[in-house]
């Protein structure tokens, strides 16, 4: 097991952990807030708060990935209160199809967006989006047919 501290100096190992889970937490993070430099940040405040304390958590992998929701569910409660219309998109490919779903997604309310984001890109079950959200597998349910119920709804 590598170990960290805040004296220890192994900036190897470090990097390894960083370029091991960043670009899984960087898709992550892009798509639960619609925005590339959103979730660069996101990424790079999860890592530098955990690496800290590396050795005290018994799951990095889904540590990292909770902390990624968290962290975007909290700027997306911030920036809710903040401005009271909702913001414009750009495109991401430039594919209609493609662009035009990813704005209908990016519509939806963070955590319609965050189910079904951890549903079809981490293929993750209900139970495990539960225990990331902090909320019932029911919940999780409900929101994702709401989510569904209303892309199927905008795309027809």
């Amino acid at each position: 097991m590598i170990r960290f501290g805040v004296d220890e100096e192994q900036p190897d190992a470090i990097g390894a952990i960083y370029h091991q889970y960043r670009n899984q937490l960087l898709g992550l993070a892009t798509l639960l807030s619609g925005s590339r430099s959103v979730a660069e940040e996101v990424v790079q405040d999860v890592f530098a708060t955990a690496i800290p304390r590396w050795d005290l958590i018994d799951n990095h992998e889904w540590y990292l990935k909770r902390s990624v929701v968290n962290r975007v569910r909290s700027l997306g409660r911030r920036a809710t209160r903040a401005k009271p219309f909702p913001r414009t998109r750009e495109g991401v490919t430039g594919e209609p199809f493609v662009d035009e779903t990813w704005r209908l997604l990016c519509r939806l309310p963070v955590r319609q967006r965050t189910v079904l984001v951890l549903r079809i890109h981490l293929d993750l079950s209900d139970e495990e989006i539960a225990r990331l959200m902090h909320c019932p597998e029911p919940t999780v349910r409900s929101l994702a047919f709401r989510a569904l119920a209303t892309l199927r709804k905008e795309l027809t």
